[in-house]
């Protein structure tokens, strides 16, 4: 079985942005990014590092090739500040465990370095209810499914799962 760890999202790691553009990868997401909207989202991946928040990371196998990237920050949930959570692997590396290995070393990391002035003790998730693969890796990794929300999110109306998981 390979292992994966988080390593800090670098500059290297754009090609791995863009290629988790593709329709394929973005399909409960409401569709593509234009390019430069990737690369500003890749720059502000880089700032977060120096700013706080957000802390992104891209997920390395064990002979340190990039397989996808995953991140958290302050967010919202229920009129409170917390936590959320996303991620994406690359089809390539799908079905592998890289998913679940990486967010439970997110899980750890958020525990190990959340600010608790800023928000809640509580790390959320919020899949796509159409993406089975996402809403059955927050089951695994133990986070609790409370509840559903309607949102818009790059221009679409979408229905998402809520999952959460306690950082204390």
């Amino acid at each position: 079985m390979t292992g994966y760890r988080l390593r800090r999202w670098t500059d290297a790691d754009l090609p791995l942005l863009i290629a988790a553009n593709a329709p394929e990868m973005t399909a409960h997401l409401g569709g593509p990014e234009t390019e430069a909207r990737v690369r500003r989202r890749h720059e502000q991946y880089i700032r977060g590092w120096d700013a706080g928040m957000p802390r992104m990371y891209s997920i390395r196998d064990d002979a340190g090739v990039g397989v996808g990237g995953i991140g958290w920050w302050v967010s919202e949930w229920d009129g409170r500040a917390c936590y959320e959570a996303g991620w994406n692997v690359l089809p390539a590396f799908q079905r592998r465990g890289a998913a679940s290995a990486a967010l439970r070393l997110l899980v750890e990391d958020a525990r190990a370095h959340r600010d608790e002035s800023a928000a809640a003790p509580l790390l959320m998730a919020c899949p796509n209810v159409d993406n089975d693969a996402s809403n059955a890796l927050c089951r695994a990794v133990g986070f609790a499914r409370v509840g559903v929300i309607e949102e818009e999110y790059r221009g679409v109306d979408m229905t998402l799962n809520v999952w959460t998981c306690p950082l204390d």
